[in-house]
């Protein structure tokens, strides 16, 4: 089963600075406004890698997909900007438009795909087991 929560889209300016302070560490500013041309078909970017969870940053260009894939813990697709369609289950029978502002949470050993129309950008977080 797919979870939906619908967040307003939240204007950011891009940057890669990693700035650490006692309790905060910021470690990136995305463009949510437009996505950059590319002629690669999709781009991953690990964006952080801790003890209890990872963070990618995902962009699929050119009516590109992730092929339908499991992962071993549960995560969440929240969508940065662009349009595409996520689907879960053993046969993809569940469907969920995503565009800018949708988060979904997906639990682990689920089969699931997305593709971009034309272009996506996402950002997935997997929690990972104590």
């Amino acid at each position: 089963m797919i979870e939906i929560i619908l967040l307003p889209l939240i204007s950011a300016r891009v940057g890669t600075e990693v700035k650490f302070m006692n309790s905060i560490t910021l470690l990136q500013n995305f463009e949510l406004d437009k996505m950059s041309a590319s002629v690669e078909p999709k781009k991953l970017n690990e964006i952080f890698n801790g003890a209890m969870r990872r963070i990618i940053e995902v962009k699929l260009y050119n009516n590109n997909s992730l092929s339908k894939h499991k992962t071993k813990e549960p995560i969440t697709v929240f969508c940065l900007s662009g349009k595409g369609i996520f689907r879960a289950g053993k046969d993809l029978e569940d469907e969920q438009d995503l565009q800018a502002g949708t988060l979904i949470t997906l639990e682990a050993e689920v089969e699931h795909e997305v593709s971009a129309e034309p272009e996506l950008h996402l950002l997935v977080t997997k929690f990972k087991a104590e």
